[in-house]
């Protein structure tokens, strides 16, 4: 058992993983920072923190022997400094997905792109600027934008779970099937366990002509997560 956990704590998380693909691959390392919260029944729910340290809205419960086997507490942690160039990009970027929540697409586009001239790999603003161009109809800057997502390391990283798994589901509804399997193969690195990714990365590989290993992966999400009834559905449409 580890010591007892404080509220407000913040533990260290690192992913080991491989990026890029052949010749190309190499080793890399991810840190993610958590604070923890322990609960009443003895778990402890860790709130994921954003590039600017501030709680991003994602959480996972755990308990203490899983607490001990991922995390690593920071003693005497202080805030991480932000570049200013990205913290800016980052205040663009919320600019720009107002717009776009609101529909004013080039006003989206504008912001996008101003974020993106300081911070050129911001995973939030080259996502955002894809979505941009697809509610515009402009399909292949939406292709260059996905395509350009998928490869920048950090769209893996916790921090950008929302992202996570839609950057795939993107892909495969422009056609980019072979694309959208080798970002779910580098997914599911780093979480294996993740029904909905193996339920997409299935619907990819479908699509994509990969029938026999598209059954396989959608077979994994239904044995992940029984109650699914997407994948139910998928294997009974596969087997007709």
């Amino acid at each position: 058992m580890g010591d007892e956990v404080k509220s407000g704590a913040v533990y260290l998380e690192r992913i080991k993983s491989k990026v890029g693909t052949g010749d190309t691959a190499k080793a890399a390392v991810m840190e993610n920072y958590w604070q923890a919260e322990p609960q009443d029944d003895g778990r402890i729910k860790m709130e994921l923190l954003d590039n600017q340290d501030q709680p991003s809205g994602y959480s996972e419960m755990v308990d203490q022997e899983e607490l001990d086997q991922r995390f690593y507490l920071v003693d005497g942690w202080k805030p991480r400094k932000q570049n200013p160039k990205q913290e800016k990009a980052d205040k663009l970027t919320a600019r720009a997905e107002r717009h776009l929540e609101k529909e004013e697409y080039l006003s989206a586009e504008f912001e996008y792109n101003n974020a993106l001239k300081l911070d050129e790999e911001n995973v939030r603003a080259n996502f955002g600027l894809g979505k941009t161009y697809i509610a515009m109809g402009e399909t292949e800057k939406a292709r260059e934008m996905f395509a350009k997502v998928a490869n920048i390391e950090a769209v893996l990283e916790a921090s950008n779970k929302h992202i996570f798994n839609e950057c795939g589901i993107q892909l495969r509804k422009l056609g980019m099937h072979e694309e959208a399997i080798d970002y779910y193969r580098r997914a599911l690195g780093l979480a294996k366990d993740d029904e909905n990714l193996w339920f997409n990365f299935g619907r990819a590989l479908w699509e994509g002509g990969h029938k026999d290993k598209a059954v396989a992966a959608i077979k994994q999400a239904a044995a992940l997560n029984p109650n699914m009834a997407e994948a139910k559905a998928l294997l009974k449409q596969m087997a007709g």
